[in-house]
């Protein structure tokens, strides 16, 4: 038999990701794109920004950071964004924000206070121009997300509780959350890291009904495309590719891939 061995000391998935005008269908709507299935490493967007999942061996821990019981809790109707002091300079794309606007719709701009309306409906492929709102964005679930139980929480932490995210922290919880119309729920949040680093985790994702569960019908990514139009990044949209006690990580930094080693008889 022989043996063959390939090193990959670093190793990059180039994803091409059309950019895309969407209205907003209104809610209940079906948005017919079809989706697009996820790797589990990829990139590099036009910035430098890639991402790993937590089924490869160096991407992210999946360690829940449940501020359902500390964090502050926004009382978001359906369809309702409210905004937040982030508590430091979050660098994104290049820029440092210290404010966000999040939506029950699973979703998070940067910038100005009150700018940025999160449709029901989720814009697939990425990057997202529905109703003219360019602000950058962080789609961590971007889907028809109700309001009939739990909440969205929110919370700085200074020494975040992720193993992956020293230093400081701005955690955002969609919690119990149900999809629309009051079907089953939903628990997921984004953290973002003082170093730029994003870290998606998804606790559960099981609405009780496939047409739904674990992103069927959701975006998952980051973009700026107002700055400049190859900055956007999607790790799915419309695909059952997600799934319970699962992580994603958007970073600038490298992306490793393990020693593989396979054999041809």
């Amino acid at each position: 038999m022989r043996q063959f061995v390939l090193v990959m000391v670093a190793c990059f998935l180039l994803i091409a990701v059309p950019a895309t005008a969407q209205t907003d269908l209104g809610k209940g709507q079906d948005f017919s794109n079809s989706g697009s299935t996820p790797e589990v490493f990829g990139g590099p967007d036009g910035f430098g920004y890639r991402f790993i999942d937590s089924s490869e061996p160096n991407g992210p821990a999946f360690s829940f950071v449940d501020i359902s019981g500390t964090g502050t809790a926004m009382g978001l109707t359906d369809d309702g964004e409210g905004d937040a002091v982030i508590g430091f300079a979050f660098n994104f794309y290049g820029n440092p924000y210290t404010d966000a606007r999040i939506g029950n719709n699973g979703g998070i701009f940067l910038g100005t206070p009150g700018v940025g309306n999160i449709f029901a409906l989720n814009a697939c492929p990425l990057p997202d121009a529905q109703g003219g709102t360019t602000a950058p964005r962080i789609s961590v679930f971007w889907d028809d997300v109700d309001s009939d139980t739990g909440d969205v929480f929110f919370e700085t932490q200074t020494a975040c509780a992720h193993p992956d995210c020293a230093g400081q922290c701005f955690v955002v919880q969609w919690d119990n959350r149900p999809h629309f119309s009051n079907v089953g729920s939903g628990t997921f949040e984004a953290i973002l890291c003082d170093s730029g680093d994003l870290i998606f985790q998804y606790l559960d994702l099981d609405y009780g009904n496939p047409a739904f569960d674990f992103g069927a019908t959701a975006s998952v990514g980051i973009e700026d495309e107002a700055q400049d139009a190859t900055f956007v990044l999607q790790y799915s949209c419309n695909t059952a590719s997600l799934s319970n006690n699962f992580a994603v990580r958007f970073t600038e930094a490298t992306v490793p891939v393990e020693l593989q080693t396979f054999s041809v008889d």
